[in-house]
Formats: C-alpha cells, structure tokens, sequence
C-alpha cells in the first residue's frame, strides 16, 4: 500500500504547478483584441482605426471589416491615413 501514496501527491504538485501559468494567460487574453484579424480595421461611422490607433475596438458602436470593405463603403482613414 506505499505506492499509493506518491500516486496520489503527483496529481497535487501537477496542480501547483500549473496555478502560476493561469495568471499569464488570463492577461495575454485581456490584451489582445478576439474579433480582430490580421489587416481588418475598426469602422466608427465614415472613420475607420487601424490596429495600432488607440481606438481601434474601443468606441461604442463599430465593426471590424477589412481596410478595402471600409473604403468602398465610404470610410476614411483618421486624418486621411492608412494602414
């Protein structure tokens, strides 16, 4: 019956080990942007913000669409630029 004991404390420091990983990965998913792909801008209205403009998915009302889809719908960059 000895061999069951160390069975039963792997389970437990398999555990403890992973708690620490739980707190990175909670951040990287907080920091990223889940509807957003590669190359799509978000478009407020007739204005669209490319991926590195602070309010890029951050306004009340948008969507994300490809630059090209914002365009032939109207949109502009801000300022005239673009991605």
């Amino acid at each position: 019956m000895p061999a069951a004991a160390p069975a039963a404390q792997a389970p437990a420091t398999a555990a403890t080990a992973a708690t620490p990983a739980a707190p990175v990965a909670k951040l990287a998913a907080a920091t990223s942007t889940p509807a957003a792909a590669q190359g799509q801008v978000w478009v407020n209205g007739k204005v669209y913000h490319c991926a590195n403009d602070k309010y890029f998915g951050k306004t009340k009302h948008g969507s994300y669409m490809s630059e090209a889809d914002a365009k032939a719908k109207g949109a502009h960059g801000v300022h005239g630029k673009t991605c």
